[in-house]
This record gives structure tokens, sequence and C-alpha cells, in this order.
């Protein structure tokens, strides 16, 4: 991506550089005007000026309940299906490397289905969920009775040192707002050998549609989920490697989107869409209460002949054949929409 090399109104959260390539303008909502800046020096493009910690937390909650809403009961039924087969794969990856968590930290859990995944494989493990919404801790306390931290990320809660065998982000790195001090909690809240799991999208397919709307058209493009990162894979590894992390799995899949054109191809249907400066206290004052409505039944969910007593095979097998990626590339050549990574503290 191209553009005009700028001094950052504030530095890079990953490496501290404080000149960039601006790649477009966004309204996050109709709480904050702002720009992408991509990193001249690790290429990871962030938010700049970043969101505050209110801001985050208010289009959060907004565009939690926005989703909510758009999504139909069944597809939220079928989403957690797939969440659940997802962590019973992931669990059975991880038993593979003769691992054996015993508590477990997800960050951002979302419905909590791919945890109860992995309890499905470990069933005595111990589980804490953090998130900055008590929505979404309200529910999965309800849901599955997990111990819940209202906070964000980056808060450094020293209560948590050493803490945990696996720490989990899936689809949660890209929102935070300081991505170093959430590296660096993520390393000490671990146990020594601990396992650091995320998925994160590929920042240049990511960025790509802001990019080409403002490179075209110079218009502010519409944000309303809080992607505020948006990783280069090279400079995703070396930061981690800074910390300590050691590399243990690290690929980008699902690559239609690379077909697609996205990354390369200046087409007006791969733009983000223009601002329209939606309004945040709407959803958050006017529909909560139509979320708060949504009922999820568990049981409903996982009544499924391959996940009944005594048929764990039937369940390995099936949740390997429907979320086994086939064809992984390395996220260093930033081509796919997600990039996966298993990283262990030394």
């Amino acid at each position: 991506m191209e553009g005009e090399q700028v001094v950052r109104t504030e530095p890079c959260r990953s490496c501290g550089e404080t000149k960039g390539i601006k790649i477009s303008n966004v309204d996050y909502w109709d709480l904050k005007h702002t720009a992408i800046a991509k990193c001249i020096t690790c290429g990871t493009a962030q938010l700049d000026p970043m969101l505050s910690e209110h801001e985050t937390a208010k289009g959060c909650l907004a565009y939690y309940i926005e989703e909510s809403l758009r999504s139909s009961v069944d597809e939220q039924k079928k989403n957690a299906l797939r969440n659940f087969r997802r962590g019973v794969h992931f669990a059975y990856s991880i038993r593979k490397m003769k691992r054996n968590p015993i508590e477990i930290l997800e960050l951002g859990p979302g419905s909590g289905y791919f945890l109860q995944g992995i309890q499905f494989v470990f069933p005595q493990v111990k589980i804490t969920v953090l998130d900055v919404n008590r929505e979404v801790l309200d529910f999965n306390s309800a849901q599955h009775g997990y111990a819940t931290i209202q906070a964000t990320p980056e808060h450094t809660l020293d209560e948590l040192k050493n803490r945990f065998d696996l720490i989990i982000a899936r689809d949660i790195i890209e929102h935070v707002t300081d991505i170093g001090s959430v590296i660096k909690n993520v390393y000490a809240w671990l146990k020594p050998g601990g396992l650091f799991h995320f998925i994160t999208p590929n920042g240049h397919e990511d960025a790509w549609r802001f990019y080409i709307r403002y490179k075209a058209k110079k218009e502010t493009s519409e944000l309303l989920i809080n992607h505020v990162n948006y990783f280069d894979g090279n400079g995703l590894a070396e930061h981690l490697f800074r910390e300590k992390f050691t590399e243990v799995d690290y690929y980008t899949y699902k690559l239609k989107t690379a077909f697609r054109g996205r990354g390369r191809k200046m087409k007006t249907k791969l733009m983000a869409p223009v601002s329209q400066k939606r309004n945040a206290d709407f959803y958050i004052t006017k529909k909560i209460g139509e979320v708060r409505e949504i009922q999820l039944n568990k049981q409903d969910i996982l009544n499924k002949w391959y996940l009944k007593p005594g048929r764990q095979n039937a369940a390995r097998f099936i949740c390997w054949y429907k979320h086994a990626e086939w064809i992984k590339v390395d996220p260093r050549i930033n081509v796919g929409h997600e990039i996966y990574g298993v990283f262990e503290k030394k």
C-alpha cells in the first residue's frame, strides 16, 4: 500500500516508530474521526490517533448489539456449534503436543462455545473469561459458569501472573488499543511453558477496503467493528519474539479473499462503506433490551449424535473434517484472510 508519509500523532504501539504511511480516514461510529497509518518499520497499521478506552467500550457494546440483532437466532446457534467444534479440534491439536491445560483464560470470549469445545476434551479445566463488556461476561457466566473479569487486556492485573497454562485471543488482538501492553500481559499471565493461541485478520487484506476508498475517492470510510490494528505477518511474529515467545504454529488460511482481489485489486465492490457516522447511543439505549431477550439453549445447540457420551472418536473426526485447514501459507507473505498462531512462553 502506497501513500503519503506522515509523522504519526502517536507512536506505533508495536515498535514505537513515529513515522507512517497514511492509508485512510475513518469514522468510528459517531464517536471518533481518525486515520489509519501503516508503520514504516514493523508494517503494522493502526488507528492514529487511537481510540480511548471509553470510546472502545462504547463502540464495542454498540457493535455487539448491532451484530446480535442482525444475525438470526438460528445463525447464532449455528455459529455457537461451529465454535464448539473448532474448540474440540484445537484441544486435540494441543493434546497431540502432550499438553494438558489446567487453567485457561480467554480474552474476548464471545459466546464462549470455543471454550466449551476445549472443555469437552479436557473436562477438568478451569476457565476464566475477560471482556470489557458486562453483557458478554454475564452471558458466559449464565450459559457456561465461567469465572469472569471485567477489564481490557491492556490492564495490568498482578493477581493473574504465572497463573494460566493457555491464554486464547481469537479475533481480539486486532481490537486492542495497545498491542504492546497486551502481549506483555499475556506473557506475564502465562506459566512458563504456557501457550498463547490467537487468530487475527491478515492486516494487509483487512485494511485494503479502507485503503482503496481513500486512494480512489479520498472519502472517509465507516468503521463499526473496532479493528484498530492491521497486522503485518512478519511484524507480528517479530513482536512476539521480542517478548521472548517462541513459535509453535503460525500460518495464514482462507485464501478465497485473495482470489477475489482483496489486497491487490482496486475494485469498487471491495471498498469499505462510506462513513454514515452511525449513532452508537441509539443501539445502547434503544436496542439493548432486544438483545437481552435472545435466548440460546445450550442443550439444543449441542444435541448432536457425535457429541453423545462415548463417541469422542467420532467427535474428533468430524471436528477435524469440518475445521482442519487444508491449505496453509506463511503469514509473512501477507496473503489470506486469517492469521493463526500458537506461541509458547519459555
